[in-house]
């Protein structure tokens, strides 16, 4: 029979003599040959117990990028981010890949070749269909596309660009700026804008919540409103981690009513 009492401290040793031999090459290689949670995993070790070494801040960046970027997990990328900034303040971390790490989850990810297509949530889009498209994509931001189809009869497009300021998502329209997700994004958050409707109010009201729409369950989503001022209703959007928006609906004193629902999405692959 084991004796668990002797195996115990055995794998304590075993994990610390792991730990102290982790090398910032070899986590290189791991992430070269797509082990991407190995090399995750060794670039943290490595920082953490070579906290003086010169490579140390590239590796808890290093980290903290698979984690927020390639794995999607926020929670193991988001202490080291704070740790590199805490130990290391001399050391300078380009502003657009700090954010992109920072962000996460990303609720609103407008990159190269994303697509998504909304319907009316009655027909699930035989009535009504948006076409969003990402057109232009740079450092400075994305330029996106939305066409409104009445069937299958184009009725009107517009462009909009798309920006962060800082930690704020900034969407333009119409030469004319509204913050539509002011990061990190929190229960019971609260920001003032402008838009279309004029001044605005937007409240993070619910997060981590399960949204069922035509292009399938997400989970980990956050319902924002947005309410223009002095109005009797209010808008509802729901975003989606990794993916954007996935539902649009109308509320009031006691009632909400779906609008628009994520139909399908396309990825750049």
């Amino acid at each position: 029979m084991t004796d668990f009492k002797l195996l115990a401290p055995a794998l304590v040793l075993s994990a610390l003599l792991t730990a102290c031999s982790a090398r910032y090459d070899d986590a290189v290689v791991l992430q070269r040959q797509g082990r991407l949670a190995e090399a995750a995993e060794k670039y943290k070790a490595f920082a953490l117990n070579n906290p003086a070494a010169p490579d140390a801040p590239r590796a808890l960046m290093a980290a903290a990028e698979i984690y927020s970027l390639q794995l999607g997990l926020c929670l193991e990328s988001k202490p080291l981010l704070e740790r590199l900034a805490r130990d290391y303040p001399s050391f300078r971390m380009p502003e657009d890949v700090f954010r992109s790490i920072f962000v996460c989850p990303d609720y609103f990810p407008a990159g190269p070749g994303m697509k998504w297509v909304y319907g009316d949530s009655d027909t699930k889009g035989q009535n009504a269909r948006e076409v969003v498209a990402v057109a232009v994509h740079s450092s400075q931001g994305s330029g996106v596309t939305s066409s409104f189809y009445a069937g299958t009869e184009l009725v009107s497009g517009i462009k909009k660009t798309y920006r962060f300021a800082g930690m704020n998502f900034v969407e333009r329209e119409a030469g004319l700026d509204t913050l539509i997700l002011n990061y990190p994004l929190e229960t019971g958050k609260t920001w003032a804008s402008t838009g279309q409707e004029g001044r605005l109010k937007f409240l993070v009201e619910k997060t981590g919540l399960t949204v069922k729409v035509k292009a399938g369950e997400f989970t980990d989503c956050i319902k924002v409103r947005r309410r223009a001022e002095g109005g009797s209703s209010w808008v509802y959007n729901y975003y989606a981690p990794w993916k954007g928006k996935i539902l649009t609906s109308v509320a009031g004193p006691g009632f909400e009513n779906r609008v628009m629902e994520l139909l399908s999405y396309e990825e750049k692959k």
